[in-house]
């Protein structure tokens, strides 16, 4: 945002005292004349205030050159009155003064007073970031920069760019992100110094710009600073640059690849507690969500400490409404100390990060265990009923059934039964995943239009006389269609020296629908692109084609839910997403550098840039016996190195680099 100023190049001090309030003689007139003039306050009633406070005048003025190292403060005129309280947080100065300025306030105005004098031919940047809000709590929605120079020129370097949340695509209003300078040819930043040079925080569509830098290159990061140290911290949210070196040129295009902020998992999960609830029951409880990365009886045995006597295992499963937390179910253990030694990998994080080998000890607990199996529900969730009664099922997808705790083998094959319509038992294999929940696997599998009760005896599971019946029905491929597309790696630079489009946030694709019939079968053979465009010419290169490329499909309303699907394909190569209910959907693609399966955010240090990234803005229907096709590539975009340029850089005029406040 640019300022208007007044006054000359430099500033004689100013109102070092403050405000002043003329006083009557009224002792009462005094006291209230004395509040309003230390409490500020925008007047009441009228329409609500929506609009953020802006910048009328400045002293020094704007931009000026050649001020005087001698001037003792800026001033700076608001708007309107502004929050005195948010002020400090907001504030960001480059380069830094060794102690805190100090503010003297006067109305709408603020002097900000250097506890220093200024150095020679320097640029001194005061940047005010969304956290400042006038007097009725709006805040600003871009920051508002104020520079000048106390030598003959001021910095003209700039650098703009994007910040998105990597997962979503979702731009990030009022993230922080820091520039640090770096020396020519520099190929890494080890360590990575205790201050930013610039600071700056990202505005309305999560877009951020710096400005009056020394031109030169920068490592530039986001960061959701939560606890606003000015430093990355394990698990606040990240982005790191889309290239090592960013450029800061007079004039400088935005930068087409867009930062990418997630947060970053680099630790392994850590047991906090183990808790025996009863004589055969413990709950381990861990320092964040995890899953059973085995169920294996062995891999979680309690032994006897004294005597090294393993204790059997009946059940492990995560803890109901407990994602952190997981329950060994056992035979009766005797009142004495225990030892469950957990192997790596017994549990892993969301991210996939697993436990490392470690040793729950504890006493076995005195009271008896009276939690009994009970049945939960059915799954899946959310299935309407057709006129028979019976809920769709999508192919691959199988009937299943919840529980409160893990039941015994015996239980499930004693209380769970399958059988077709005519009442004939079916033979069915149960699989689970968290010790819970339980897919029933019938033996032939369903075929198309084929209908099955699955019935839950309640004696079984502490719920006398009753039985709970639930009839399912495999779909037909006559309510099914399909998605499909190319997912294009795309060279920015190249892009944009082509006149190409090569932003992320393009204007979504129109469906292409095709009849799932052999006209189908043809169109997705054709030699050339179907989708009405030739494959680049561009050469393999290793970060345009290192890795497959992962398309994630997530589902915005279906008339059969659908739970999120992924697969991977070569860059440019036709991906098909088929058997889906008519419903909208949504796309993902990135570049699955190192093939682990799931989209990584990069490193700060050493450095390694997120996983390229793209998403379709607007959802792409689906519709039964069709096949629907996106006329142009999902287009993920990349950020090359720049190529080795002579440090033509002019004089720098920002005083100390790399010590921002």
């Amino acid at each position: 945002m640019s300022v208007s100023g007044s006054g000359g190049g430099s500033w004689d001090g100013g109102i070092r005292n403050g405000g002043r309030c003329a006083v009557g003689s009224a002792f009462g007139l005094l006291i209230g004349l004395f509040v309003s003039c230390a409490n500020p306050q925008a007047p009441s009633g009228g329409p609500r205030d929506s609009t953020p406070p802006s910048v009328v005048q400045t002293r020094p003025v704007q931009d000026t050159v050649n001020v005087s190292t001698d001037v003792g403060a800026l001033r700076v005129e608001f708007s309107e009155y502004v929050e005195r309280s948010t002020l400090s947080q907001a504030l960001s100065i480059t380069p830094t003064f060794e102690q805190r300025p100090q503010f003297s306030w006067d109305g709408r105005a603020v002097e900000i007073q250097f506890p220093s004098a200024l150095r020679d031919s320097t640029t001194y940047i005061f940047t005010f970031g969304t956290t400042l809000s006038d007097a009725r709590g709006v805040s600003l929605e871009t920051p508002i920069t104020v520079a000048f120079s106390t030598g003959e020129r001021i910095n003209r370097g700039q650098i703009e760019g994007r910040v998105v949340n990597g997962p979503s695509g979702t731009t990030q209003q009022g993230v922080d992100v820091f520039a640090y300078a770096l020396p020519p040819g520099a190929s890494a930043v080890r360590p990575l110094p205790d201050a930013p040079s610039y600071r700056t925080q990202t505005g309305e569509g999560g877009r951020f710009s710096f400005d009056y830098m020394r031109e030169g290159p920068y490592y530039v990061l986001a960061l959701r600073d939560n606890n606003r140290n000015r430093q990355p911290d394990p698990q606040e949210p990240v982005a790191v640059p889309p290239r090592l070196s960013i450029r800061a040129d007079s004039g400088a295009a935005a930068v087409p690849v867009p930062w990418l902020l997630a947060r970053r998992d680099t630790t392994a999960p850590q047991l906090q507690q183990v808790r025996p609830v009863s004589r055969q029951r413990l709950r381990l409880r861990f320092d964040e969500p995890v899953r059973l990365g085995t169920r294996a009886p062995t891999a979680w045995a309690p032994r006897d400490s004294a005597t090294g006597t393993p204790v059997a295992v009946r059940g492990v499963y995560n803890a109901p409404d407990r994602p952190n937390a997981i329950v060994v179910r056992t035979a009766p253990m005797p009142d004495a100390r225990h030892a469950l030694p957990l192997r790596r990998g017994a549990v892993v994080d969301t991210l996939g990060q697993p436990l490392r080998p470690d040793t729950a000890r504890f006493r076995a607990a005195a009271r008896a265990d009276t939690l009994r199996t009970r049945f939960r529900g059915f799954v899946p969730t959310g299935l309407g009923q057709d006129s028979t009664g019976a809920r769709p099922l999508l192919p691959g997808v199988q009937p299943g059934v919840r529980f409160n705790q893990a039941p015994d083998s015996a239980a499930l094959r004693e209380g769970i039964s399958v059988q077709d319509t005519t009442g004939a038992p079916q033979s069915v294999s149960f699989a689970t995943d968290d010790g819970t929940t339980y897919r029933l696997r019938p033996d032939p599998p369903l075929s198309p239009g084929e209908v099955v009760d699955v019935r839950v005896a309640g004696d079984v599971f502490a719920q006398p006389d009753t039985t709970v019946r639930r009839r399912f029905r495999r779909v037909t491929g006559r309510v099914l269609g399909a998605l499909a597309g190319r997912a294009r790696v795309v060279d920015t630079t190249r892009a944009a020296e082509e006149g190409g489009e090569a932003d992320a946030d393009a204007p979504a694709a129109r469906p292409s629908p095709i009849r799932a019939d052999s006209a189908r079968a043809d169109a997705l053979a054709a030699p050339e692109d179907s989708l009405g465009t030739q494959r680049d010419a561009t050469p393999p290169d290793s970060l345009l084609d290192g890795g497959p490329v992962a398309v994630d499909l997530t589902a915005v309303e279906s008339s059969i839910p659908v739970a999120p699907r992924r697969l991977t394909t070569p860059p440019d190569s036709l991906f098909e997403f088929a058997e889906l209910p008519e419903g909208r959907y949504r796309f993902r693609a990135y570049l699955d550098r190192n093939e682990n399966g799931r989209w990584d955010g990069g490193q700060i240090q050493p450095y390694v840039p997120a996983e390229p990234v793209t998403w379709l803005r607007e959802p792409l229907e689906a519709r039964p016996r069709w096949t629907t096709e996106l006329p142009v590539p999902l287009r993920i975009p990349v950020l090359v190195p720049e190529p080795a340029r002579p440090d033509a850089s002019p004089p720098d005029t920002s005083g100390s680099a790399g010590r921002g406040r």
